[in-house]
C-alpha cells in the first residue's frame, strides 16, 4: 500500500504558517477584498435567517389554519349530528338542548385555547424583527 504525501495546510494570501504551526497574517491592513467577502458574508447570512424566519412564520400560519378548519368542522358536525337527530326523532329536544350545552362550549373554548397559543407562538417569530443583542 502507497502512502500519499502529506500536503501542507493551504493559506491564504499574505500568510505564512510559522514552524509551530500557527498562522501570521502579513497582509496589509484594509485588504479590500477580504472586507468586501465579510460584508458578502455578512449580507448572505442575514438573508438567510430572513428566510429561516419568513418560513417558519408561513409554517405556524398553515398550521393554525389547519387547526382552526379541524375545529369548525367538528362544530358543524356537532350542530348537524343534533339537528338530523332531532329531525329524525332520534333525540328529544331536551337532551338535544342539554348535549348542545356540553360539547358546544368546550369545542369553542378549545378553538380559542389552540388559537390562542398559535398566536402566543407565532408572535415570537417575525421575518422583520431583528434582535440588537445577538
Amino acid at each position: 500500500m502507497m502512502r500519499r504525501p502529506r500536503r501542507r495546510p493551504r493559506t491564504p494570501s499574505g500568510a505564512e504558517v510559522t514552524d509551530d504551526g500557527t498562522w501570521v497574517d502579513r497582509s496589509t491592513p484594509g485588504n479590500r477584498e477580504l472586507i468586501a467577502r465579510g460584508k458578502e458574508l455578512e449580507l448572505r447570512e442575514r438573508q438567510a435567517e430572513l428566510e429561516a424566519r419568513s418560513a417558519a412564520r408561513r409554517h405556524y400560519l398553515r398550521m393554525q389554519k389547519w387547526v382552526l378548519l379541524g375545529v369548525g368542522a367538528l362544530i358543524l358536525l356537532t350542530l348537524l349530528a343534533l339537528l338530523i337527530g332531532l329531525w329524525a326523532g332520534a333525540i328529544s329536544p331536551t337532551f338535544a338542548t342539554e348535549l348542545a350545552r356540553i360539547v358546544l362550549p368546550i369545542l369553542l373554548g378549545a378553538a380559542a385555547t389552540i388559537v390562542g397559543a398559535f398566536f402566543g407562538a407565532g408572535a415570537n417569530i417575525n421575518p422583520n424583527k431583528f434582535d440588537k443583542d445577538q
